[in-house]
């Protein structure tokens, strides 16, 4: 019976392990497809018309598709963006939330602007939202050619080739 009790355990443990495995999953995609796993479709692109709009910064412009049947939660804090460019230098972490990564050049923008450019909270079913990234200045964004996303509600992480 004993035995029987361990065997019982080990294998709940693997289950529970597996389910966890699975559902921190990396999804990769060509912008612009639908992410059946989990009812996104991504795509970016970079415009260099929008630098200087935020000083220091370039803006990669994210649109985002909801295709699921549920809302897509997203946490200014846990949530991670990213861009890397075809030079195949080092990935770099983009800002998606500028009030609280980079509060000075927030608070040089317009209210209007602010309402454009702010992280939204969620993405209901069958929207269409457009985020926007930001890159140092330094970056030669014209390079950028993917989108690297971790979005917690999710506990996923997304690799989108970008179509630009």
């Amino acid at each position: 019976m004993k035995r029987l009790t361990t065997w019982v355990v080990i294998a709940a443990l693997l289950l529970v392990a597996a389910d966890a495995a699975a559902k921190a999953k990396v999804h990769r995609a060509i912008g612009g497809t639908n992410i059946v796993p989990v009812g996104l479709s991504i795509d970016a692109s970079y415009d260099q018309r929008f630098d200087g709009f935020v000083p220091g910064y370039k803006v990669i412009n994210v649109a985002v598709i909801n295709q699921s049947f549920n809302i897509i939660f997203l946490n200014p804090e846990k949530d991670r963006w990213g861009i890397k460019l075809a030079d195949g230098s080092k990935a770099i972490t983009a800002i998606h939330d500028l009030r609280r990564s980079a509060p000075k050049a927030w608070s040089e923008l317009n209210d209007k602007s602010k309402d454009l450019l702010a992280y939204p909270l969620f993405i209901p079913v069958g929207a269409r939202q457009v985020i926007d990234l930001f890159v140092p200045e330094s970056v030669d964004a014209a390079k950028f050619n993917e989108l690297t996303i971790y979005i917690k509600s999710l506990d996923t992480k997304l690799e989108i080739m970008a179509r630009q």
